[in-house]
């Protein structure tokens, strides 16, 4: 009865040796390779503006040197003219172009006398054009055209219900404040330029609070509507209602 029993414990004994042997030799799983990371995109600029644009120098403190900055006060009464020309002719508001031509006929002789103040200012016709030609194409900088037609529309309407001979005490305050988009855009393109600068040294951003949505479509521009004619005169171009 002994023998017996002993064959199979035995044959068992012998049938776990093979099985350890076989776990041991098993071969030690592969490590799993690690991602590869994925480098952020490029920072864009803000707006849909161009890369590599030319902006006005910063100031000392922190504003931007645009050309409606310390213009005397004939300056600031036919720089407003001229926003309030081009708000006119590019912004959405259907209304805005009889606005503008009740302000050219209830303030023709402020406008009138701005004009020739601030052409003697640039020293004749010769630098005051190409000057006006640039302050019009930089009132129709398509990135800020939503934001300046939002500031420019309510003023222009506020500045042709004005009396006559109040044109020259609302004309500086009102230029602020159209000019106020283009240098919140600015500042907005510098903060994308200092983003971008981290991007390509591989250092993380600074983080940036999220931007005003647009106050309306951005239009298509076409500079040639501003650039073809360069002589400005004493504010008498009417412009048909839209």
């Amino acid at each position: 009865m002994s023998y017996r029993v002993l064959i199979p414990l035995a044959v068992l004994a012998a049938l776990s040796g093979c099985a350890g042997r076989k776990q041991a030799a098993a071969p030690a799983p592969l490590p799993v390779p690690l991602p590869t990371p994925v480098r952020a995109a490029p920072p864009l600029p803000p707006e849909g503006a161009a890369a590599g644009l030319t902006i006005p120098a910063k100031l000392a403190d922190g504003s931007y040197a645009t050309p409606n900055r310390n213009v005397s006060a004939a300056g600031a009464v036919w720089h407003l003219r001229a926003a309030f020309n081009v708000a006119a002719l590019s912004c959405p508001d259907a209304t805005l172009a009889a606005a503008y031509n009740r302000l050219l006929a209830g303030h023709r002789q402020a406008l009138a006398a701005a004009h020739r103040t601030l052409t003697a200012e640039h020293g004749g016709m010769a630098s005051f054009d190409p000057a006006m030609t640039r302050l019009y194409n930089y009132f129709a900088q398509p990135p800020v055209l939503p934001r300046f037609c939002a500031q420019a529309g309510p003023l222009l309407h506020q500045a042709a219900a004005l009396s006559a001979g109040s044109l020259d005490g609302f004309a500086p305050a009102a230029l602020a404040a159209i000019d106020r988009p283009f240098g919140d855009f600015y500042a907005r393109y510098d903060a994308y330029r200092t983003d971008l600068a981290a991007w390509r040294a591989g250092t993380p951003a600074a983080p940036r609070l999220a931007a005003t949505a647009p106050a309306g479509p951005q239009l298509p521009y076409d500079r040639t509507v501003f650039s073809a004619n360069t002589r400005v005169t004493g504010g008498g171009t009417v412009l048909a209602a839209r």
